[in-house]
């Protein structure tokens, strides 16, 4: 199951007789796209014509002045820009670091700096920065920021994020972006209760079964509807979790495996897959209206090299789009009932459970087997990988059981990436489960 939910909920007014430290919310954007109009600009078509009943303007300044007064054109960054991402790509983040604060100081607040700042920060393994950096994730997708507001004299006023200073009694979490991210990031809520916090958590109403062994005494919300918290000081989006916590590095993985299949379904799905030959789950599509989705995802053809291998018995877990695409190989699809409720992942966590390894492009499902900690290659772009996986060559810091795939030759070649899978399959150099 690889979708993604868009709600796109307004800030509810805020009643007259809300108590003081009541915190409300908005719901929790789970997918953000650009609106168009924030980037259109209105012109005038006759500033200097006078209507009727209006005096002419001024006369236009003479060229001379027109000169001395005129803004210079914004210095063009994209060759500047290309050439850091080109360090970068080639593995040399610390170049393309120093490039870009040069850059930075040249057009400051410019956001497409900032992101490719972040970028770098991550690959070089500068964490601390790097959060820091990401948050203009909120610039280039606005909508994505969760809003949380506090009653003021005249009106609600935005409440601003926690960053971790202090030890508030009680604190807000709200989902952001997407259902990958949630799965990712949920591990870090029982921190904030073992820290003596009453927790409240915003997040997609579709993972609340899943995300069940962490949020024990963590006050669950659905996203996508305006609500209140009562009594609550502090918030912050969930991914920012890692910063404030102030956790290292050497801490971001956690106890893993955190998620856990219900043993009734494992059970279900191991009678149904069977015990012969080597078990492999796949999953080529994800999200296409996702703007990362054209350097993830992978024509399902391209996993003909993985089929080819004797023994090797694939198994389905796409669900939505993609699944409409034909397979010239064997491919067990294992019915259009798995994960056909309201809870998502549930019955894709229980065949994972009971697979011997999963192969996947970049999508929840990956989260999902990382999470469990059982074994999976990731098939990713040799070039465009998300920001979360730069900073490994082959074992990423959030998951053990999960080894990275790079396409070749830093393209989009998936039939090589898969090749290589199948090779990591033919000589059993594959991740132990955690």
């Amino acid at each position: 199951m690889t979708a993604a939910g868009s709600p796109d909920g307004l800030q509810a007014a805020e009643p007259a007789d809300s108590p003081p430290h009541q915190a409300r919310l908005d719901p929790a954007l789970h997918a953000a796209t650009l609106d168009p109009a924030l980037h259109a600009a209105t012109l005038d078509p006759a500033p200097h014509a006078a209507t009727p009943n209006q005096a002419p303007s001024a006369p236009r300044p003479g060229p001379a002045r027109e000169a001395a007064t005129r803004r210079p054109a914004p210095p063009d960054i994209a060759p500047i820009l290309a050439l850091a991402e080109d360090a970068r790509a080639a593995g040399r983040a610390l170049d393309a670091i120093a490039a870009l604060r040069s850059l930075a100081a040249l057009v400051p607040g410019d956001a497409r700096v900032r992101a490719a700042l972040a970028r770098a920060l991550f690959q070089a393994g500068l964490w601390n920065e790097a959060w820091a950096a990401y948050e203009v994730r909120f610039e280039l997708l606005p909508s994505a920021f969760p809003r949380v507001t506090r009653p003021g004299p005249d009106g609600p006023v935005p409440l601003p994020p926690w960053r971790g200073q202090g030890a508030p009694e009680a604190v807000l979490v709200m989902g952001e972006q997407g259902l990958g991210d949630t799965i990712q990031f949920a591990r870090y809520l029982p921190l904030l209760a073992a820290r003596g916090m009453r927790v409240h958590a915003v997040l997609d109403q579709r993972l609340h079964a899943l995300l069940k062994p962490l949020t024990g005494g963590i006050d669950l919300r659905a996203s996508g509807a305006p609500g209140s918290v009562a009594g609550v000081r502090a918030w912050l989006p969930l991914m920012d979790l890692p910063r404030a916590l102030g956790l290292s590095p050497q801490d971001y993985q956690g106890r893993v495996p955190y998620l856990a299949a219900e043993p009734a379904r494992v059970a279900r799905l191991r009678a149904r897959i069977g015990a012969q030959g080597l078990r492999v789950g796949i999953v080529w599509q994800g999200n296409p209206a996702a703007p990362v989705d054209a350097n993830r995802s992978v024509p399902l053809a391209a996993f003909a090299p993985l089929a080819a291998i004797p023994g090797v018995r694939l198994f389905a877990l796409q669900k939505g789009p993609g699944e409409e695409q034909h397979a010239p190989f064997p491919l067990d699809r294992l019915g259009p009932e798995l994960d056909g409720g309201a809870d998502w992942f549930l019955d894709t966590a229980a065949a994972i459970a009971a697979l011997d390894l999963v192969v996947t492009v970049d999508t929840a499902v990956l989260h999902v087997a990382g999470a469990l900690g059982r074994p999976a290659l990731m098939l990713m772009h040799g070039r465009q990988a998300d920001w979360r996986w730069l900073h490994a060559q082959d074992v990423p810091v959030w998951y053990p059981s999960v080894r990275l795939v790079r396409c070749p030759d830093g393209g989009a070649d998936w039939r090589g990436a898969v090749a290589h899978a199948a090779f990591l399959v033919r000589t059993g150099n594959l991740p132990p489960a955690a």
